[in-house]
């Protein structure tokens, strides 16, 4: 088994683990605390912006699935051309 070795301060003696570090620990430890404050209220804010942007996008995704395509465009261009021909083929023939 490994030997344990004692703590040992600045000036080279032994130390049982306090001393001047201890308030600066404290100090250090309290400013981490309030940063992950900070931090979970920054990730809270983030995650309710995705599920708009999800919502947002769910939206657009079934707005593009109900357009037209090109082909249904198409036939509805040549069948409207179509009907506007025959309505002018009637029109000329019963004025002759």
């Amino acid at each position: 088994m490994a030997e344990i070795i004692p703590l040992r301060d600045q000036t080279g003696e032994q130390s049982d683990g306090g001393g001047p570090e201890d308030p600066m620990l404290e100090q250090r430890v309290g400013r981490l605390e309030e940063d992950m404050k900070d931090i979970k209220a920054s990730l809270r804010s983030m995650d309710a912006k995705l599920g708009s942007i999800d919502v947002s996008v769910a939206e657009i995704r079934g707005r593009i699935s109900q357009s037209p395509t090109w082909l249904q465009l198409l036939v509805a261009l040549i069948a409207t051309w179509g009907a506007g021909a025959a309505i002018v083929a009637v029109v000329v023939r019963f004025v002759r």
